[in-house]
């Protein structure tokens, strides 16, 4: 299942795991959840949403760059700069969790 989630600062994104009970994230759209990413990509542009932000196609592109500069130079030589606006999701396949 995938999630359409809000994060405090008004960003929103997609998971691919529903939030625990004392997560910080307000599930937002379909509270059962998307069987999809499509579904729940779609969903996430809905100007309807209380989103400020969206964490989207901009995050997927600094991700592709920050994998690349963890394949190449070492996952430890990532900076907040390389990894600021990326999902935690995202956040942690660059660690290999």
């Amino acid at each position: 299942m995938h999630y359409v989630v809000l994060d405090e600062a008004g960003h929103c994104t997609v998971v691919d795991s529903k939030p625990s009970a004392g997560s910080n994230l307000k599930i937002v759209g379909d509270q059962g959840g998307y069987t999809s990413l499509e579904a729940a990509n779609k969903a996430l542009k809905d100007p309807k949403a209380e989103c400020k932000d969206v964490v989207g196609t901009e995050a997927d592109t600094k991700f592709k760059a920050a994998q690349a500069k963890a394949r190449r130079d070492g996952v430890e030589t990532l900076t907040q700069k390389d990894i600021e606006g990326l999902s935690l999701e995202q956040i942690k396949q660059l660690r290999g969790y």
